[in-house]
């Protein structure tokens, strides 16, 4: 049987993990992006990750007959800094063009940080403006229920989101 990972931070696997993934039968990658771990201080780290994520890691699983496809963003643990973060935001569609980026993508909420919403409305706005999907990954709240209603009412609030470009 063929099947589509949707989730998989491949970046931070071993080949290995690629040929395991090619013998079950995975036909496709789809790797969001997320935090490494530390607060990236510039948009260059940005830039690099995101060279890594559109050009790299397809390359490398096309190796195994996988496809890969990826969904960029700055994360909300760094979206604190808004500077930062509008400059991350205006940085990802320099790679809508090419074929492995499949969209935005927000993750929110993470610790419900002053600046989350604010950049997640962000996200929506460049999605919207592009017409590319958006996938929202689940808030990483103890009240998960609060996270998902600020989500989807923040999709809502943007008339120019259509429901079937959201991938929650």
């Amino acid at each position: 049987m063929r099947y589509i990972e949707p989730h998989a931070h491949m970046v931070s696997r071993t080949t290995d993990d690629y040929v395991s993934m090619a013998l079950a039968g995975c036909q496709t990658v789809c790797e969001p992006a997320f935090w490494a771990g530390f607060d990236r201080s510039s948009v260059d780290g940005f830039y690099d990750y995101f060279c890594q994520l559109t050009e790299h890691e397809p390359k490398r699983a096309a190796k195994f007959g996988l496809t890969h496809y990826c969904w960029l963003c700055i994360n909300p643990k760094e979206s604190e800094d808004l500077k930062l973060a509008r400059e991350v935001i205006d940085l990802v569609p320099k790679f809508f063009g090419p074929a492995q980026c499949a969209g935005d993508r927000g993750n929110w909420f993470e610790q419900e940080y002053a600046n989350e919403l604010t950049a997640l409305e962000a996200h929506i706005d460049l999605a919207a403006r592009h017409d590319q999907l958006i996938l929202v990954h689940t808030p990483h709240l103890e009240d998960k229920l609060k996270g998902t209603k600020l989500i989807v009412d923040a999709l809502k609030s943007d008339k120019r989101i259509r429901p079937e470009r959201v991938i929650i």
